[in-house]
């Protein structure tokens, strides 16, 4: 990868008329920024990593702290193992009592690398935190509190306290929404509409980046111009202003990249120089990659810049020769820098996100004034301690917002979703193609006819991969440890059984739907402690209407309208016969079967769901050889009419 970016950088320059100068900078930028992120890796990430499967003491000061249910705390910890490796690592426990700058000592613990499933990529997400390993099992846990004043956990106060009167003025879903504008926190947010904002394809808007710091920045900038305030002295209130708002969110690297590329923005302006937006982001990622290694795996980072770039470089060249004089010659215009910033990062988003809007030009126009509006009001609230009564109006806005996001994110033509990578892969590989050919040959025509072309080739093979996803004959076998939920699709129809009752199950389900482009359920079959696993599914799956509803014995769920079956249980779906009794379920299709069961039994495919004792292979032979065993959760299983079938780990 990195010679084929030297390759392209030399051909690119030759054709531009680069010097030796030239390519000495650009050269000896990149080579240092490679040397940083791989000097970091080799003498600091790999060296902690390898005490994974380790047992020994350790100490470390408190930086982060996320609350979860059931009085149970993620603590991020630094410091020192009792042999002197200096690492962060995550502590996941109930609540010790412990606060930010507060020191954790651990008598005895085991450290093992944080672990990827279906739900979370653990490993990406840690690594771009800087958190090398995982403390599960731990032992003679002692907090020794640091007392005094902290800029950290007053920052941190302030914050709870703004977004617990959010909540309480505005309501939990409106509140939820204006903290996740203004300090990017989304934990309060509920699940369906986080979802529903990225099929609208305003979810950038729950990250704070390049869009809140210019709009914070202008708003200061025309206040201080109307009070006549010297140029450098705004320059500098401006800068106070934006890193306070950085510190409250946590400093967010994409705000502090848009921040970087502010002051490069504005200090030009006050010495007389013109700034360019391409050397702008240059200069702001290679300051960000040399302080910070590891922001490379941050998805906002990456698609910070691929917005600003749309934004500030793609769309200004697309748009340079079009009319502004006329209203509708303007939106014209607004609508292509949409559509641009968009394209941009539209490859990105296929590969980090479940699904990806594609109404979001023409959604960003009408929603994203609201949006800006909302979250203007709640800034002025946050700057004026709470002064100004605007939430109310600024709640207004957002149920509006809400509203329109429910319904367009409840008509599947929308949005588009990528469950195995080749709707992702295709996009960087057309990106690439685009841009490497327009370094080369600057044809604004040329440019707009490939990336239609792109588009097209999108288009065409999502609907054809949806096509034969949904008439394939597949079964999904989701969850972690003792959970396990079976979704069955199958000629356009699709049937959920849950066989464990266990209340995380559903939001395994809720990913496996999400990321197929499955909108609606035939039928959800509950087996076990139906009334909270209901509530679970209910919730999970308020984006995914289920048309039929079962709960296998006598006791019929409250607050629903589930009917009631008793064992044994058999129901078609489809042309599909499921048949359920005592921890068993066969399924029918075709000529075609399957069996899930806790203990051995025959069928075509045989899968062994939730915990098994040790020594049972995770793909095996049954003692008859006829039938392959499958054990372990979170894989696909696919049916061919002529009786084949494969395997695929979700």
């Amino acid at each position: 990868m990195y010679t084929a970016a030297g390759v392209l950088a030399v051909l690119y320059g030759r054709r531009r008329g680069f010097k030796t100068v030239d390519y000495t900078v650009i050269g000896g930028f990149f080579a240092f920024g490679v040397f940083m992120n791989l000097f970091y890796s080799y003498a600091v990430f790999t060296p902690a990593q390898l005490y994974s499967g380790q047992t020994d003491s350790y100490v470390g000061e408190v930086e982060d702290a996320d609350i979860y249910d059931g009085d149970r705390v993620a603590y991020t910890l630094y410091g020192r193992s009792g042999s002197g490796r200096l690492m962060r690592i995550r502590l996941f426990t109930s609540d010790i009592g412990a606060d930010l700058g507060d020191t954790v000592c651990i008598g005895e613990c085991t450290f093992v690398k944080p672990e990827s499933d279906y739900l979370f990529d653990a490993e990406t997400v840690y690594k771009s935190r800087h958190i090398a390993l995982d403390a599960p099992k731990v032992k003679d846990i002692t907090v020794q509190h640091r007392d005094g004043f902290m800029f950290r956990r007053l920052r941190r106060d302030y914050r709870e306290s703004m977004v617990a009167e959010f909540r309480t003025v505005m309501g939990d879903d409106c509140g939820a929404f204006l903290a996740g504008m203004i300090f990017g926190e989304k934990r309060y947010l509920d699940g369906n509409t986080r979802s529903a904002l990225y099929r609208t394809g305003i979810g950038h808007v729950l990250a704070v980046s390049g869009l809140h710091v210019s709009i914070i920045a202008g708003l200061i900038m025309l206040l201080l111009n109307r009070l006549r305030v010297n140029r450098f002295l705004s320059f500098a209130v401006v800068n106070v202003l934006i890193l306070l708002l950085i510190a409250l969110a946590n400093y967010p690297i994409s705000a502090l990249r848009a921040a970087i590329m502010l002051d490069i923005m504005y200090s030009a302006r006050l010495f007389r120089r013109q700034s360019d937006p391409l050397n702008s982001i240059a200069v702001a990622v290679l300051i960000l990659s040399i302080a910070d290694p590891y922001c490379v795996y941050n998805s906002g980072f990456m698609l910070s810049i691929a917005g600003t770039a749309g934004i500030a470089v793609f769309a200004p060249y697309m748009t340079k020769e079009m009319e502004r004089e006329t209203a509708v010659q303007r939106l014209m215009t607004a609508l292509v820098t949409s559509i641009c910033t968009t394209l941009s990062v539209f490859p990105l988003c296929m590969y980090y996100f479940d699904e990806t809007s594609l109404i979001s030009p023409f959604a960003n126009i009408l929603l994203l004034p609201m949006c800006t509006a909302a979250m203007v009001l709640g800034l002025l609230h946050l700057l004026t301690f709470g002064l100004l009564p605007v939430l109310p109006i600024s709640a207004g806005i957002i149920k509006l917002i809400l509203l329109i996001s429910d319904g367009i994110a409840s008509v599947p033509i929308f949005y588009t979703s990528d469950d195995m990578g080749l709707l992702s892969g295709l996009l960087l590989i057309s990106a690439g193609v685009i841009i490497g050919v327009h370094l080369f040959r600057r044809d604004r025509h040329l440019l707009a006819v490939m990336t239609v072309c792109a588009v097209v080739l999108f288009s065409v093979t999502s609907s054809a991969a949806g096509i034969v996803r949904r008439r394939a004959f597949r079964a999904a076998v989701l969850g972690s440890g003792s959970s396990a939920a079976v979704v069955i699709t199958h000629g356009g129809h699709t049937d959920i059984v849950d066989l464990s009752g266990h209340y995380r199950s559903a939001e395994y389900v809720r990913r496996y739907l999400t990321v197929n482009g499955i909108s609606a359920a035939d039928t959800v079959l509950l087996t076990k402690n139906v009334q909270s696993c209901y509530s679970a599914y209910e919730k999970e799956l308020g984006l995914f209407p289920s048309y039929t509803s079962i709960v296998t014995g006598s006791t019929k769920v409250y607050c629903g309208d589930a009917q009631t079956a008793e064992e044994p249980l058999t129901f078609e779906s489809g042309g599909c016969e499921l048949a359920y009794s005592d921890g068993e379920l066969f399924v029918s299709y075709s000529g075609m079967e399957m069996s899930f069961r806790p203990t051995p039994g025959s069928g075509g495919v045989t899968v062994y769901y939730g915990r098994h004792a040790s020594g049972v292979p995770e793909r095996g032979l049954s003692d008859d050889k006829d039938d392959e065993l499958l054990t372990g959760n979170s894989f696909e299983i696919s049916c061919s009419r002529g009786g084949d079938y494969k395997i695929r780990r979700l």
